[in-house]
């Protein structure tokens, strides 16, 4: 911190001195690493083996997040870097296909922390230098320097790496390292050129209908991603989408691939355009997110503004070779039916505005109805296998019919036939068959029950080691079978944790090994009042046995009961 002052001391008396040619400011010089941090297990730090200027830098390990806090509060005359135009650093990477990260603001994380991405593939010193604009941020607030945003005279923090731990699709974050030296803010930076105007749209649907090679690239969240999916790789609606085309079309260059990420936001995808755009453009880009902004509580008007930013930062990255098609943002169950309608309006808006094609998948959601659209998803977020399917019929049918093409879709593969499946119920009476109950914190009781005289019952007094399971006795399933699953639980003071109903499907008829598992429905933790889940489960490939999982994560704490489970053929 001492040297920091030193370093800055100078610098403004030599501002003082002279009205041209300002040095630049330097944030940190890792000559020592004093008030460096990491957290998370897998983050770490150390002194580089060589340095870029001077004598010292840091050697990072993540993902995670290492940080320092420069300083408490804003530096006095520090109002003078408000007139810098951007930020620099040297990096040297560990010659993977991985990108790191470089974030600035108050705090190493929270509110008005700004950031960008940077390839690791160079393993040999180079100096980065991006201009605030190209910094993004990571809540829902204006570019760093704009009017009413923080100026770079609120920058007292350092941080590299993020909270993110998954990658594509969900997939674990691979281990990445890189070295970091002579942080500084500039008072001249190059600034973002132009924005190109993307790829028309009708340039992609030609190569459709010519047959050409097409190359398209799904992004989104954790609904792109397919979290819920019993089998992502196959049920994703990217895949059937390549699936479908390839069918359709009568021929087989055509690739259809996620890069989504669960639990996205839109702030999270313009940050990531660097990583996510490397390499040949694609064609066509859809995107989809909406989700998590609204959990995030963002309004509208920042969601398009997102939105905007984000299609901007594609057109640059791609040099104006990709077509963007927006998806209009699609209702998830319960409440978020009609929550995401703003959003929806704000895609619609943003297309139009900008003259792009855009695709309304709200509408073919809201099509189905609130009171059935829940057959499509396994919880309030995620559609399910039927629910991807939908998106790829549709996705695809506006794509074949914006081309011209009048070739008829191809009909469904007949289905093989399915045994007809069998109802199975408890009611957690006395005479019932036994449930495998693996946890001493789950017993029937008599003091609560939806019907007859007795539930099970979880009594979670604290936090336990392993979750809490309990599982019905199995019974013989046959693939392709649907059933809707139901159960009633009652949450009398579940204060923190998860529960839900899940069903494992297995391979051999006596139910060992390890299950297929997916889940049905999480409770919502109502209290005071019986609650019925209930969802649709169809027996994966090669299943031939089935229980329902009543789970409960080892950090509940609370008490709730489960009664009525039903499983009923469709």
């Amino acid at each position: 911190m001492a040297r920091l002052a030193r370093v800055l001391i100078a610098y403004f008396v030599l501002a003082g001195l002279t009205q041209a040619g300002a040095d630049p400011v330097v944030l940190e010089d890792f000559e020592t690493l004093a008030g460096w941090q990491a957290r998370a297990k897998s983050a770490a730090f150390k002194q580089a083996d060589s340095a870029a200027v001077g004598k010292g830098a840091i050697r990072v390990t993540l993902p995670g997040m290492v940080f320092k806090q420069l300083s408490k509060r804003p530096l006095e005359g520090s109002a003078a870097w408000d007139r810098y135009e951007g930020l620099s650093f040297w990096v040297k990477g560990d010659g993977s296909d991985l990108f790191g990260s470089v974030a600035i603001g108050p705090r190493p994380a929270g509110y008005y922390s700004y950031v960008c991405y940077f390839p690791l593939k160079n393993t040999e010193w180079h100096k980065v230098t991006v201009a605030w604009e190209d910094l993004v941020p990571e809540g829902q607030y204006d570019p760093i320097g704009t009017y009413g945003a923080l100026p770079p005279s609120g920058i007292t923090a350092v941080r590299f790496g993020s909270r993110w731990r998954i990658y594509f699709n969900n997939a674990k974050m691979p281990k990445h390292t890189y070295c970091i030296d002579q942080i500084q803010i500039e008072e001249k930076v190059e600034k973002p050129g132009p924005v190109p105007k993307p790829r028309p749209f009708s340039e992609v649907v030609d190569l459709l209908k010519a047959k050409k090679k097409v190359h398209i690239v799904c992004m989104g969240d954790s609904i792109t991603a397919g979290t819920g999916l019993a089998d992502r790789d196959k049920e994703r609606y990217a895949v059937r989408m390549q699936e479908l085309l390839r069918e359709w079309l009568g021929y087989d260059d055509i690739i259809c691939e996620s890069r989504a990420v669960g639990g996205a936001r839109l702030t999270d995808a313009r940050a990531w355009t660097p990583r996510d755009f490397v390499g040949e453009p694609p064609d066509l880009v859809t995107i989809l997110y909406g989700y998590n902004d609204k959990s995030s509580a963002y309004t509208k008007d920042y969601f398009k503004r997102s939105l905007n930013d984000y299609i901007d930062r594609i057109a640059r990255k791609t040099q104006g070779k990709t077509a963007i098609l927006p998806l209009a943002t699609i209702p998830g169950t319960g409440p978020r039916f009609v929550m995401m309608d703003d959003y929806a309006d704000a895609v619609r808006e943003t297309a139009k505005e900008r003259g792009l094609a855009c695709f309304d998948l709200q509408k073919v959601f809201k099509a189905i109805g609130r009171d059935k659209i829940e057959s499509y998803f396994h919880d309030q977020a995620h559609p399910n296998a039927e629910g991807h399917q939908i998106i790829a019929d549709a996705i695809v049918t506006f794509l074949v019919k914006s081309a011209g093409i009048t070739t008829p879709k191809p009909k469904p593969k007949a289905k093989a036939a399915v045994l007809p499946g069998k109802e199975h119920a408890w009611s957690f009476e006395p005479n019932d068959k036994q449930w495998l109950v693996k946890s001493d914190e789950i017993a029937l009781s008599q003091e609560k029950a939806s019907s007859g005289k007795t539930a099970l019952k979880f009594l979670m007094k604290a936090k336990a080691k392993a979750h809490r399971c309990a599982y019905s006795p199995a019974f013989a399933v046959s693939q392709g079978q649907r059933y809707r699953i139901e159960a009633k639980t009652f949450c009398s003071d579940v204060t923190s944790g998860t529960i839900g109903i899940y069903a494992c499907a297995y391979t051999n008829a006596k139910a060992e090994g390890s299950p297929d598992i997916k889940s049905v429905r999480s409770a919502s933790n109502m209290t005071g009042r019986w609650e019925a889940l209930k969802g649709d489960f169809t027996v994966p490939t090669g299943a031939v046995a089935l229980k329902i999982l009543v789970w409960s994560r080892s950090d509940s704490v609370g008490t709730f009961y489960v009664d009525d489970v039903k499983v009923i053929p469709q």
